[in-house]
């Protein structure tokens, strides 16, 4: 304790002591009251409940330990916690509330081809397709929470909702414990609570998603000179993917993208380390040996941050919060069955949730191919023209812009490139133009002969490069030409 009780306060807390456990043996410090009991053994979960109830209005808290080979409980002062007032989660709500409706109207533009933020319809659609999803996913997965906290007598706070910017509009939200949990199977129950409550929303989102998405009409599938980021769906969401397939080349539904939220939120919350859920259900199973598989889950953020820096992040946020999980107040009695297999269970969805590369980021491509149908070499009369085909086929996934160029030609011959199906008075020595995503085009190269030519083999050579979004050369090559004069 902070400072030391008169002996009168010290009877009075052994007095309540007594009246669950045999007491054999008292030691005062200046942090805590020291209780040696021998609890009866089939009644220790009870009296130890019976007693933390009792001590709540005295602001004490009792600390149930087995060390040594005897059983010890320690009391010490409920620190003073300021809790903030309802009006503080109605304000996150509403302004989290208007953050995903803004970030749902940004998905709902692109998803519908449309860049005007200021269409109403955005709005409308994009709270309904995303932001209501996404809100009934987070703010089950912590009612569940507070509600599992509730049936364990342990105090929490309402869910604090956490805004942000698009894509998802949220950070996700969380409770407040407003007092220490009491023992190893309250430790599983409420960390398992939320995942769980907030899995049973996910699934029927995923399903509505899939079908809202399978009803839309196939996409470019381009990039473009930005990139894009591709998500990497969850081996759960995947398994869905077979009752309702999503077509190919169709743009990802609103609704399918908050259930891919509502996955990544839940493996986020199963990873077993620190404070998260799945560190209160593995504190919960293992006791204090569950520090060793916090360790090793921060070891394999660490490595997969080399692939998905996100996980190097969220790696420094764990070790900062702190990677080990404090105890319960009764951290003595063995879970039982039931328990274990809900902990069990539940950690176990960590395997189909989670995905070591959640985004991948889609850099423009820039790259094309060329084809020659009648060959690179001719032999041709002198005073004739004639012309090579040459098939340019955009290969990457991003509209291009071509520049192709005569670099050699015959000293008194002419050579000239155009579009096929334009005039040949546009044709030119250097020829700039527009490839879009996934389409061809052919380019010919005229070329004239002198008649004052003698028989003879010439070689020209015309250059091609793709351009990439500052006007660089993305891909070059050259292409020469054989001509036979006779």
């Amino acid at each position: 304790m902070a400072t030391p009780e008169p002996a009168a306060e010290v009877e009075s807390i052994k007095a309540v002591v007594s009246k669950y456990f045999s007491i054999y043996d008292v030691r005062v410090s200046y942090e805590a009251l020291t209780f040696f009991v021998s609890p009866v053994p089939n009644l220790l979960d009870q009296n130890f409940d019976q007693l933390r109830e009792e001590f709540k209005p005295r602001h004490l808290i009792p600390l149930l330990r087995y060390e040594g080979g005897e059983y010890t409980i320690n009391v010490v002062k409920r620190p003073e916690m300021r809790t903030k007032g309802l009006w503080v989660n109605g304000t996150l709500l509403f302004i989290t509330l208007v953050t995903t409706i803004f970030a749902g109207a940004v998905l709902w533009a692109s998803y519908e081809g449309n860049n005007d933020l200021l269409r109403a319809d955005n709005y409308l659609w994009g709270g309904l397709y995303f932001a209501l999803p996404l809100m009934a996913i987070l703010g089950t997965h912590e009612l569940s929470h507070y509600l599992a906290a509730k049936r364990c007598r342990v105090a929490a706070s309402l869910p604090f909702f956490i805004p942000s910017i698009p894509p998802l509009g949220t950070f996700g939200a969380f409770i407040s414990m407003r007092e220490p949990i009491p023992d190893r199977r309250a430790l599983v129950q409420i960390g398992a609570a939320g995942p769980l409550g907030g899995l049973i929303v996910t699934i029927p989102v995923t399903l509505i998603g899939l079908w809202l998405t399978s009803l839309g009409e196939p996409s470019s599938g381009m990039v473009g000179d930005s990139g894009a980021v591709a998500i990497i769906i969850q081996p759960l969401y995947a398994l869905f993917t077979l009752f309702i397939p999503l077509p190919e080349n169709v743009a990802l539904h609103p609704t399918a993208f908050a259930a891919w939220v509502g996955f990544l939120v839940t493996a986020i919350n199963l990873l077993p380390s620190g404070q998260l859920d799945g560190g209160h259900i593995a504190r919960g199973l293992l006791g204090d040996r569950s520090k060793y598989l916090s360790y090793a889950t921060v070891g394999l953020l660490l490595v997969l941050g080399l692939f998905y820096t996100g996980w190097l992040i969220f790696a420094l946020l764990i070790v900062f919060l702190g990677l080990r999980h404090p105890a319960p107040l009764n951290d003595v009695t063995k879970l039982n069955v039931k328990t274990k297999f809900l902990g069990v269970f539940t950690l176990g969805l960590l395997l189909v949730t989670f995905s070591p590369i959640p985004l991948v980021e889609i850099s423009p491509d820039y790259s094309f191919q060329v084809e020659m149908p009648g060959g690179n070499e001719t032999t041709v009369l002198a005073g004739t023209s004639f012309y090579f085909p040459l098939q340019i086929n955009n290969t990457g996934n991003s509209n291009i812009t071509m520049k192709m160029e005569v670099l050699q030609i015959p000293n008194n011959w002419s050579a000239s490139l155009f579009q096929e199906g334009t005039s040949e008075a546009e044709a030119t020595n250097i020829l700039q133009f527009t490839l879009p995503y996934q389409e061809d085009v052919t380019i010919l190269l005229k070329v004239h002969v002198p008649e004052s030519e003698i028989p003879s083999t010439k070689e020209l050579l015309v250059s091609m490069a793709s351009l990439n979004s500052n006007g660089s050369d993305y891909q070059r090559e050259e292409a020469p030409f054989m001509v036979h004069v006779v």
